[in-house]
């Protein structure tokens, strides 16, 4: 019986450690809060500055991190469209809108309080666009593409 009792606990301790090492991962694999308490001011002026617009094809908010690149995509009728940008927050997004490797975009200034920037854009069927942050911190940037009036 001496044998069956050490296996016994020798079982428990691993399912112990197993159970121990899966809460250490879930907690440690959490998304974090974002420890800059300007995004939720940042989010508000860029919602405002660039609302929802009917009709719009899309639009987004995107909180980025440092360094961090974003990708959005949109099937499109051919046409002409108006691309509407703001980013909150310092330094700059830069934006591309090909997949053509070459900067085809513009870099989006950010700031407390930022100017919308806006271009016209012509598509055939798809749009795409990647957004880089070049921020030393996080930066709220939301963009808009309507169909151009004609």
């Amino acid at each position: 019986m001496t044998g069956d009792r050490a296996r016994g606990v020798q079982l428990y301790a691993l399912a112990v450690a197993l159970l121990v090492a899966g809460a250490v991962w879930w907690v440690r694999a959490a998304p974090h809060a974002d420890a800059d308490p300007r995004v939720a001011g940042w989010q508000d002026v860029v919602t405002r500055l660039v609302p929802d617009a009917t009709p719009q094809v899309q639009a987004d908010t995107l909180v980025l991190p440092p360094g961090r690149t974003a990708r959005r995509e949109a099937a499109v009728a051919g046409g002409t469209f108006t691309l509407t940008m703001v980013c909150a927050g310092q330094g700059q997004v830069r934006v591309r809108l090909s997949t053509s490797g070459n900067d085809t975009g513009r870099a989006v200034p950010c700031a407390d309080r930022p100017d919308p920037v806006t271009l016209s854009v012509a598509l055939a069927h798809e749009f795409f666009m990647l957004m880089t942050a070049e921020t030393d911190s996080s930066a709220v940037f939301r963009w808009r593409l309507t169909q151009a009036v004609a």
